[in-house]
């Protein structure tokens, strides 16, 4: 199966920070291009299958991302590397939104959503990752050892939320679900934030079995009344 994207995109060059390196991305605000996920793709929070490479930078939401497929799961890998963004991102979480229409206006979209950090869980992740964030800075952004905050994250990031599934009436479910819902971030010593999430085909219940055009939205949920998102037109697995 495979997906191709249809969308107007916009380039742009930009800079993304990997190991000790700037890295110059020449990149889409949309992915356009269509992309069979690796056979090594792991959901671990890294993009080394991809070598730290994306498929597109958007501009609204901040995001560096990559949508991919196998015959079995749709796959969304994003990599934040400002600092409020991730804060955004801890305090609200992405969620990744399928509907079966081009037009958006799908009443039984499927949504995703991670993390999902709840009072005390998410203080305490939001108050490691600005400790962290403040010793990379006075390190004149000299890599840090994140393994306390990764811990920290991953200790207390134990829940996915589901919208739109109707096998599903729970509206998060466990991390270690038996659906094969999987979604993993870490963060690495320059303080990006690398998302990895993966959903079966079966969950998402494309149009006409996979032979008709859909759209996606990517948002930086917000406790506040703002939100951020992007999104493209997909033309789903084949």
């Amino acid at each position: 199966m495979k997906i191709n994207l249809n969308t107007t995109i916009k380039l742009f060059t930009a800079a993304l920070l990997l190991g000790t390196a700037a890295v110059a991305q020449k990149l889409p605000n949309k992915q356009e291009i269509s992309l069979r996920a690796p056979a090594n793709i792991k959901i671990d929070g890294k993009a080394d299958e991809w070598g730290n490479k994306f498929q597109a930078y958007n501009n609204a939401t901040d995001l560096f991302y990559t949508i991919s497929n196998d015959d079995e799961k749709l796959y969304l890998t994003i990599m934040a590397t400002y600092r409020d963004i991730v804060d955004k991102i801890l305090r609200g979480g992405i969620t990744l939104t399928i509907n079966h229409t081009v037009n958006k206006n799908d009443k039984e979209a499927v949504s995703v959503t991670y993390p999902v950090l709840r009072d005390n869980a998410a203080s305490s992740v939001l108050n490691m990752f600005a400790g962290k964030s403040n010793e990379y800075r006075d390190a004149n952004k000299t890599p840090v050892n994140v393994d306390e905050l990764n811990t920290s994250f991953n200790t207390k990031s134990k829940l996915i939320g589901i919208k739109g599934v109707k096998t599903i009436t729970d509206e998060a479910i466990s991390v270690y679900n038996e659906d094969n819902i999987k979604a993993v971030a870490k963060f690495d010593g320059n303080m990006g934030y690398t998302y990895e999430l993966a959903i079966p085909f079966n969950f998402l219940k494309l149009p006409n079995d996979g032979a008709a055009k859909f759209s996606y939205r990517i948002k930086v949920n917000e406790p506040a009344a703002m939100q951020i998102s992007s999104g493209g037109k997909l033309a789903p697995p084949m």
